[in-house]
């Protein structure tokens, strides 16, 4: 994980407009949601750090929003955004990929 390149996190969420993504969200304590899948209709970063990600999504029917980010690891096919607190725990991670999580 690296801090958080707002405008490369964009561009590597941005290729994905149009097509499947699947979804997984967690926040610590309290969700967890895995598994689910939704066309990307946009993508948007927004803050100083840290960052806020938005996930538009089918026909722009649902959106995801995950705030605090201060980290990412971006892959072929999978973009993490992760936020750790001042103890350096993992406080909410959202993971956005092309092929389906295992449950």
């Amino acid at each position: 994980m690296v801090h958080i390149d707002a405008k490369r996190l964009a561009e590597s969420l941005q290729e994905w407009r149009g097509q499947r993504v699947f979804i997984h969200l967690e926040v610590n304590p309290g969700a967890y949601w895995r598994g689910g899948g939704a066309v990307l209709d946009a993508a948007h970063v927004r803050g100083n750090g840290p960052y806020r990600v938005f996930l538009e999504l089918d026909g722009r029917t649902g959106l995801i929003q995950m705030d605090e980010l201060t980290h990412m690891d971006v892959s072929d096919g999978l973009v993490i955004a992760t936020a750790y607190d001042e103890h350096e725990r993992i406080t909410r991670t959202i993971e956005i990929s092309r092929a389906p999580f295992p449950l």
